[in-house]
């Protein structure tokens, strides 16, 4: 079955990590207007959020990238760890 065409399509790639995060957004019907998307993560659907507002994934997005820079940056008890050159 092919997947429909996503309508926009979001990349980001930490480059500490190397690992990357695709999200396609492909229309989806909603209430009283809303518009709403389809979530696609690195070409599969989402599990644990299937339809969302632009605001919503970017809020979720934001809140992703914040703790991976967190994870890498910051050592135990919130210490700043020598960061890699």
């Amino acid at each position: 079955m092919p997947t429909s065409r996503a309508r926009f399509r979001i990349s980001i790639k930490d480059h500490h990590t190397g690992e990357g995060l695709k999200v396609e957004l492909v229309d989806a019907p909603g209430l009283w207007g809303e518009r709403r998307y389809t979530i696609r993560l690195n070409g599969k659907p989402a599990t644990k959020v299937k339809e969302a507002t632009l605001s919503e994934v970017f809020h979720r997005l934001r809140r992703w990238t914040v703790a991976r820079a967190e994870r890498n940056v910051t050592g135990p008890y919130g210490r700043e760890m020598d960061r890699p050159r």
